[in-house]
């Protein structure tokens, strides 16, 4: 790769690598924390959505691809990390393998959600929290970038200012 590959000067290729861990770390950890508590605390799909953001604001994202990607691997990740949990729990519960336990609960989970709403709130909330971190870090890079052009622009004089709209004088 070269100084002036794209996708190195915007950060989207470091920005999506870092997102798919923290998408999985996240999960993982959403998913251990519903495993050994038994309860699904909608607060932590939300720290999932914050450690997805956070890890993509690190690598200084320029890309405007990268909020909506970070919205939706917040949700992913929660959601992943939800069932995860549910399947983990599942295995304790009924002493099956993990294969039949991820076919038990993956074909459940429409029900579960469509008994429980809240657990699409809190995912929206996590999506937001993702989309919102980047999106702030995008902005706030582009502006810095746009400043730093707009003053590097030699701007002309207005004593040497020629109006091209006034006839000139004849020698």
């Amino acid at each position: 790769m070269t100084d002036n590959d794209p996708h190195l000067a915007n950060g989207l290729l470091p920005g999506v690598l870092i997102g798919l861990v923290a998408t999985v770390a996240g999960a993982a950890a959403y998913g251990a924390l519903i495993a050994f508590s038994g309860y699904e605390i909608g607060f932590a799909a939300v720290g999932v959505g914050l450690l997805v953001g956070l890890a993509m604001i690190a690598v200084r994202p320029t890309s405007p691809v990268l909020p909506p990607l970070a919205a939706f691997l917040s949700l992913a990740g929660a959601a992943l990390g939800q069932i995860a949990g549910a399947v983990i729990v599942w295995v304790g519960v009924s002493g099956e393998g993990y294969g039949p336990a991820v076919v038990r609960v993956l074909d459940a989970f429409p029900d579960a959600l469509r008994n429980d709403p809240m657990s699409l709130l809190f995912w929206a909330v996590a999506a937001y929290a993702g989309f919102s971190f980047v999106n702030r870090r995008v902005k706030n890079a582009r502006a810095a970038h746009d400043a730093r052009a707009a003053s590097s622009v030699p701007q002309p004089d207005e004593a040497g200012r020629v109006n091209y709209f006034e006839p000139r004088k004849q020698p």
